[in-house]
């Protein structure tokens, strides 16, 4: 099986030197991109590609960094959008942008008087997270300096949805963390509960990572300079502190 992988690999790295000598973008290309990421960032980048690069079939699946790097690994995607640094020897990070990590603080919590927040105001206990399996989560872990084997008290939340998290902490049942590209759609009554973090703000590092086999090299770079072009309009953070999205 390996054998006739390689043959396969060898024969897709020719077909790109190919390409590349011709100066030819285009053909399929599978994207990943984590589901904390996909919903802001998507949108940002998607119409100004497809529009740069019609001959490039693209196609796009929202998957957790897990089976992304599984999927990288394996070949069944291209590339993918996540959270970084991985620390994983056979990917290569182009980071995008650093995101800082924004406190969503109801005017009546703890914290709700606080011009602006600290890692130490953090309490794991009083912060409502997304479900297992989200490197934001583990990121907002690694920022409060908490276990991941904490124990959620009253109640377990089993959610993927940051408007779940808004929803229930505007409830009185805690506060809650948001990336800072999700806070630009809040309405302006919401926005007024977004407190930031002193400087050097805790923020993730977002890259589109991919094998350093570097097949279809050519349409990665593409997909690159096509983001960090629309992206750094709207998030131009440079005073940050990376946390780490893994689960230690």
């Amino acid at each position: 099986v390996s054998q006739a992988k390689n043959i396969v690999n060898e024969a897709n790295r020719i077909k790109d030197i190919v390409d590349q000598e011709k100066g030819f973008i285009g053909g399929e290309y599978t994207l990943g991109i984590i589901p904390t990421i996909m919903p802001t960032l998507l949108p940002m980048f998607l119409r100004t590609f497809i529009k740069r690069y019609p001959k490039v079939n693209l196609i796009i699946k929202e998957q957790n960094t897990e089976n992304l790097i599984r999927n990288l690994q394996d070949g069944h995607i291209d590339a993918a959008i996540a959270a970084t640094p991985l620390e994983i020897e056979f990917i290569k990070e182009r980071p995008l942008y650093y995101e800082p990590f924004v406190g969503y603080v109801p005017q009546n919590h703890r914290l709700g008087q606080l011009s602006e927040l600290t890692p130490a105001d953090m309490d794991i206990t009083d912060v409502l997270l997304l479900r297992d399996g989200h490197c934001f989560r583990d990121g907002v872990i690694n920022l409060c300096n908490a276990s991941k084997e904490y124990s959620e008290e009253h109640f377990q939340l089993q959610s993927g949805s940051f408007e779940t998290l808004i929803n229930l902490s505007n409830e009185g049942l805690g506060m809650t963390l948001l990336p800072f590209l999700n806070t630009l759609e809040l309405d302006e009554k919401k926005k007024q509960n977004l407190k930031f973090f002193k400087k050097p703000s805790p923020a993730r590092e977002v890259s589109l990572i991919h094998h350093k086999s570097e097949l279809k090299i050519q349409i990665t770079e593409a997909l690159h300079d096509v983001i960090a072009g629309v992206v750094r309009g709207a998030i131009a953070f440079q005073d940050v502190k990376i946390i780490s999205p893994l689960n230690k």
